[in-house]
């Protein structure tokens, strides 16, 4: 029985990546995820640590998440400036464990919390580790003593999230419908072109663009065709 269970997880999380094209003809426009999606709570197999773990999710609203362009934002930062501050880190972070509040409901981020910490002693173990690195560093010098500051402000970074990177990601990008919409497949050009349309015609630009989204969509396509669209006109 439980192995049916697992071989139905495995495709439905196969399965969420892809709208039926039918559905999708169905639901041109902006919706909620639960609507997209056909259901409010899925049985889905997610990364833990590199192996996998079966947990119960819950396809929130855009308006029961953080707003997905702060996390953009942030990303485009780092990318400008090629590396990402130990503050964007921790940005992203918060951003991340926030989704992962939203989408866990079996087991509930808050249990998952006590079972990590109460019952394996991460935390506990971690802050040994760091109280003996700080020991070490105290008599390291050179190399060793900048390579250990630099594994200290890791560790200390890590330490006050439960999840490891690989579940926070995943329940991200559940969160936020990532690879569900068809918003990967917005073009420079297309938002231009929206934000023509929305000055010519009135309305908003996301009113001229084709396809299938979520509701937390729109405000970035309206706000991404305003922004591409006003460079567009200055560059005339």
């Amino acid at each position: 029985m439980f192995r049916k269970l697992i071989e139905a997880a495995v495709e439905k999380s196969l399965d969420r990546r892809t709208v039926r094209p039918d559905r999708k003809l169905e639901l041109e426009g902006y919706h909620p995820l639960p609507a997209i999606m056909g259901e409010l709570y899925s049985w889905l197999l997610v990364p833990f640590r590199g192996a996998q773990i079966l947990v119960e999710v819950r396809f929130p609203r855009a308006g029961q998440i953080p707003e997905v362009d702060k996390l953009y934002s942030i990303i485009g930062e780092g990318k400008s400036a090629k590396k990402l501050s130990r503050q964007q880190v921790i940005d992203i972070m918060n951003i991340q464990e926030e989704c992962c509040r939203a989408v866990l409901n079996r087991p509930t981020f808050e249990e998952l919390e006590e079972h990590i910490y109460g019952k394996d002693n991460v935390l506990s173990n971690r802050k040994k580790e760091l109280a003996q690195m700080r020991e070490e560093l105290e008599k390291a010098s050179g190399f060793a003593k900048t390579e250990l500051k630099l594994e200290i402000d890791r560790l200390e970074l890590f330490t006050g999230y439960i999840l490891p990177d690989d579940t926070m990601v995943a329940l991200t990008e559940i969160a936020y419908g990532i690879g569900v919409s068809d918003l990967k497949k917005m073009t420079k050009e297309k938002l231009v072109n929206a934000h023509i349309m929305a000055k010519m015609y009135k309305g908003r630009p996301s009113d001229y663009v084709g396809g299938l989204f979520t509701d937390g969509d729109r405000k970035n396509i309206d706000e991404y065709a305003l922004i591409l669209g006003s460079k567009a006109e200055k560059a005339k």
